[in-house]
């Protein structure tokens, strides 16, 4: 392994989701062919969306042996718009992946420190086969819910806390708006990862990335993968 990520760009979105879509279709294969099984864990947000309705439509065995689940999620309820697990709901689970186990992150607890042991539970199981994880990143930097300066960030960080999702205030980030209370997993998790994608888009992210003496949290998440994180960026 190198310390230095894979990074691939493209002259358009539509070439970049794609190339994403193949990949973790790839990866997925893999995984399946090897362990019988495979898990997907997957980022929010617009960017993504043309890379779930690909991956709706492959062939892929979805039925019970590919388990989807979610690299983050505000502390809402599916129904509200602002849930990564209503996006997922609506962009990925259709098609042929409509077949797929989602397991959810958000439970009935008041906040995402009350419902953490619940979620480690269950998302321990995608840790066994190594998923396959699609991140996404903010304009300040953070990957996953991991915001510069928000309280459980340290935790969810250290690759020697062995749980596989933390609990995130990040109250006072300006980019988690109204919503500071979420759940994400953590660096553990990643590191185990069968393949990890970063897809970014815009100048001004690509910027954010590239500018490593800022020491963001993307960055931590580099150091840790080196040539095991591949980057994608388009206009």
């Amino acid at each position: 392994m190198t310390d230095t990520p894979v990074f691939a760009e493209f002259a358009s979105r539509d070439a970049a989701a794609d190339h994403i879509a193949t990949l973790i279709e790839g990866a997925l294969r893999t995984q399946l062919a090897t362990f019988g099984q495979a898990g997907l864990l997957v980022s929010g947000g617009s960017t993504p969306a043309p890379v779930f309705e690909r991956l709706a439509q492959t062939d892929l065995p979805w039925g019970d042996i590919v388990h989807v689940g979610l690299v983050d999620e505000r502390w809402v309820d599916r129904d509200d718009p602002r849930s990564n697990a209503g996006l997922v709901q609506r962009s990925l689970l259709t098609g042929h992946a409509a077949a797929a186990e989602f397991i959810p992150m958000k439970t009935p607890a008041a906040t995402p420190q009350e419902g953490v042991a619940e979620i480690a539970e269950v998302y321990e199981n995608f840790a066994s086969s190594g998923p396959v994880i699609l991140l996404g990143m903010g304009p300040d930097g953070h990957t996953a819910s991991w915001f510069p300066g928000a309280t459980g960030l340290d935790a969810a960080m250290d690759v020697q806390n062995t749980s596989p999702v933390a609990a995130i205030d990040a109250t006072g980030a300006p980019v988690a708006g109204d919503m500071p209370h979420r759940m994400t997993i953590t660096a553990w998790m990643l590191d185990g990862a069968a393949l990890a994608i970063l897809y970014i888009t815009g100048e001004d992210k690509r910027a954010v990335l590239e500018n490593r003496d800022a020491n963001l949290p993307i960055h931590h998440a580099e150091r840790l993968l080196g040539d095991r994180l591949k980057e994608v960026w388009a206009p």
